[in-house]
């Protein structure tokens, strides 16, 4: 461990002289600086500018999307910089997302800016999300609980559905590898000073058997996935404003358990949520108060009586968020609000509810060059503690291109009802997971090149994981239950790179991580220390294509066994026949490569997809 700093010293060395490099290449033809107008919420809770700012966000828009033509969310969110995903298989099957290497339970997740997941696993089930539901995704790194609240240690992730002005409508269809059906519908309505959007999706796939070990189960783990979407906006006058939105996904899930002594297993998941808000605003001035509710439920069954459940989970969570903002002047900025939860589980647990208050003040201030941010926030969690989390951040404008930003943070997670209640395993007296980071990132930014190199460190403390009370069962079995007793060291770069080079759109991702369990000295499981991903696009007339490249490091699984790296190429061909058709051939896997993220889980092989779709805009 001890030749880690000279390690990354080296890497970051090499990288920026590679920004640098690719910022003055005469091919680029760098000139004039431009403004990136790309607007964000997911820092703020408010509209701002990139430069505005200080936190890396990167974010993904509904034209990417489609042309990566993903089969699930991870697939669009493993193109990113500094996030990792594993998979018990294909799109229908179980999905972890990391961020930065912290765990998959320390992202928190929101869609259109309710949270979501369960309250008794701490995760959420990314494989039940539509991507054709989706227009814009927003991925915030590093620690945001000054914002935010619990679960956002490692970063946010918020997802915006899809939203279309009156007489826009969308349609489509597709069929691929392994039986694979989509259609898809979408359309916009205007109502006085208003629109609201709706959009409905149906997936289905015979799938593939993804378990390697035809004695545990030995047939194909299909899925079928249903969406819909609703969102829409009324101006009531010139100050007021009332916003809604809903989303319903429900579907099933075939997996392979290597518990389940060569029994059919699957899943059903039913969850929903839906949010009224309004928003006033009047001149420096902006108030919006939202009310919203969320449903996490899931039941496993197994074998051929498919009417019995063996498991139930279900999470409710009613929310309500007060949200402010005050221009006080040109160059100073007050954010501030209240949120409330309270989270609802079904089950035998000791605890099957909570509520949660969290309020939180955020200071941006302007000094010529010079841009600071400070955000504060108290967080209690009913019967188990409260936390005060802090960001502070400063930012160096040199010249029209070229800014560093400093930031430093904490964060928490608050313990889950499985953690806390499970019967006869749960730890009352647990208290949250957290964790202080600091990060230095330099930008780069002109009219051909956008690239940022970004150094963090993430302490984590107080981890929960399961160790022996030191007391015996009737039978004389050690009894183990979770306990705080783990830390964690995650040390990083992460490169981003958009650039235009010989008529080509270039997009590059590179993450350096050593992740280490300071408790044992070895690397924490699942965590990749090379992760490298690519796009390569090109336009000629009516045609587009887009080559996905992505580079997985070896992952350490545990008792110093290891994944082996491996090597995915993406293909997505694009014709457009007019303004309103288009077609699109889709090849994912091209050369085949035996892809295990998750052990004896493979992913799929090589697939093809072919669209058809219709825009009215």
């Amino acid at each position: 461990m001890g030749t880690q700093p000279s390690k990354i010293a080296l890497l970051i060395s090499s990288l920026i002289s590679f920004t640098a490099f690719t910022a003055t290449a005469e091919d680029l033809g760098a000139s004039s600086a431009t403004i990136d107008e790309t607007i964000t919420v997911t820092g703020s809770r408010f509209d701002r500018t990139v430069d505005q700012q200080l936190t890396v966000i990167n974010t993904i828009e509904r034209e990417e999307i489609a042309r990566l033509n993903p089969k699930s969310v991870a697939d669009v969110l493993e193109t990113l910089p500094g996030v990792s995903v594993s998979r018990n298989g294909g799109a229908g099957q179980a999905t972890s997302i990391s961020v930065r290497g912290s765990n998959s339970n320390h992202v928190l997740v929101l869609v259109d800016g309710v949270k979501v997941g369960s309250a008794t696993l701490g995760t959420v089930s990314f494989n039940t999300l539509s991507p054709e539901n989706i227009e814009r995704i927003e991925v915030l790194k590093g620690p945001r609980a000054s914002v935010w609240g619990s679960d956002a240690i490692g970063g946010v992730i918020q997802i915006f559905t899809r939203e279309l002005k009156g007489g826009e409508w969308f349609a489509g269809a597709e069929y691929g590898s392994n039986d694979y059906v989509r259609g898809s519908f979408g359309a916009g309505m205007n109502h006085g000073d208003g629109n609201t959007t709706l959009a409905v999706n149906h997936e289905q796939s015979d799938g593939y058997d993804v378990y390697n070990g035809a004695e545990v189960e030995n047939d194909d783990d299909g899925y079928k996935r249903n969406a819909l979407s609703l969102k829409g906006s009324q101006q009531i006058n010139q100050n007021w404003q009332a916003l809604w939105n809903g989303q319903y996904d429900k579907g099933n899930t075939q997996y392979d358990d290597i518990y389940a002594s060569g029994s059919a297993d699957e899943s059903d998941y039913e969850n929903y949520l839906w949010s009224l808000a309004t928003q006033y605003s009047r001149e420096q001035f902006t108030s919006k108060l939202a009310v919203s509710q969320s449903q996490d439920s899931n039941e496993n069954f197994r074998g051929d009586d498919a009417s019995v459940a063996i498991a139930e989970f279900e999470t409710k969570r009613d929310q309500v968020n007060w949200s402010n903002q005050y221009l006080a002047a040109d160059d100073l900025t007050i954010t501030g609000g209240i949120d409330w939860s309270r989270e609802q589980v079904r089950g035998d647990y000791a605890q099957d509810e909570r509520d949660l208050f969290g309020a939180y003040a955020l200071i941006q201030k302007q000094w010529s060059k010079l841009l600071a941010e400070v955000a504060v926030r108290y967080d209690d969690v009913e019967n188990i503690d409260s936390e005060t989390s802090y960001n502070a951040s400063l930012a160096y404008q040199f010249n029209e291109q070229w800014r560093i930003a400093a930031t430093t943070g904490t964060a928490f997670k608050a313990p889950t009802f499985n953690d806390l209640y499970w019967p006869d395993s749960g730890n009352s007296d647990l208290i949250s997971e957290t964790a202080e980071s600091y990060e230095l990132t330099l930008h780069f930014n002109n009219q051909d090149l956008r690239a940022y190199i970004s150094v963090f460190q993430n302490k984590i403390d107080n981890l929960i994981a399961w160790a022996p009370t030191g007391e015996q069962d009737d039978f004389g079995w050690d009894i183990w239950k979770p306990a705080n007793i783990n830390e964690a060291k995650i040390t990083g770069v992460e490169l981003s790179a958009n650039y235009q080079l010989l008529g080509l759109e270039h997009q590059l991702g590179y993450t350096y991580l050593n992740a280490e369990n300071k408790q044992t000295d070895e690397q924490l499981i699942g965590r990749s220390e090379n992760e490298f991903n690519y796009l390569l696009s090109y336009t000629w007339q009516q045609f587009d294509l887009l080559a996905n490249y992505h580079y997985q490091g070896k992952r350490y699984a545990g008792y110093e066994q290891y994944l082996d790296a491996y090597h995915k190429l993406d293909l997505s061909l694009g014709f457009q026949i007019d303004d309103a058709w288009s077609l699109r051939l889709k090849a994912n896997n091209l050369f085949d490569e035996e892809i295990i993220s998750d052990q004896n889980y493979f992913s799929p092989g090589r697939e093809l997809f072919f669209s058809v779709s219709y825009q009215a805009f």
